[in-house]
């Protein structure tokens, strides 16, 4: 009987961690923040849908839709700034299989150091997060 229970404790964690809930946004985002850390952009862009869209944290223009398509047609990658930041006033909410995602970044970019606003819309596709959009601009005190 204590081995059913442990189970079943064991399934409903797992289950858990892939649900589609305001939490599993939140680690899943924490996650994609480890990664971009990490430097691994291979995996930074699994993480986006195909037609991801994102206004960076310099004031630089739109990096439109199908932007990594076009620089795998290209023959190039994308990259980020290697980040040193920290996530503060971390929120995010549900609207049916949508969640906007909503904090601040604070430490550096390269050699910008700051406190940087961030706004994300992630999408619940076959069973995994996806960003859809982001948004990051520098707080100007």
């Amino acid at each position: 009987m204590k081995s059913l229970v442990t189970l079943t404790v064991l399934v409903l964690s797992i289950v858990s961690s892939f649900a589609q809930t305001a939490e599993s946004l939140k680690a899943k985002i924490q996650e994609h923040y480890k990664t971009i850390h990490s430097g691994d952009f291979d995996a930074v862009w699994s993480d986006h849908l195909e037609d991801f869209s994102m206004y960076m944290y310099d004031g630089s223009a739109l990096n439109e839709s199908g932007i990594i398509t076009t620089a795998k047609n290209m023959g190039t990658k994308m990259t980020l700034p290697s980040p040193n930041v920290v996530m503060k006033h971390f929120n995010a909410q549900l609207y049916g299989n949508v969640g906007v995602a909503t904090f601040y970044l604070d430490g550096t970019y390269a050699d910008d150091a700051g406190l940087y606003r961030v706004s994300a819309v992630w999408v619940w596709k076959d069973g995994v997060w996806r960003e859809a959009h982001h948004h990051e601009s520098k707080l100007i005190n």
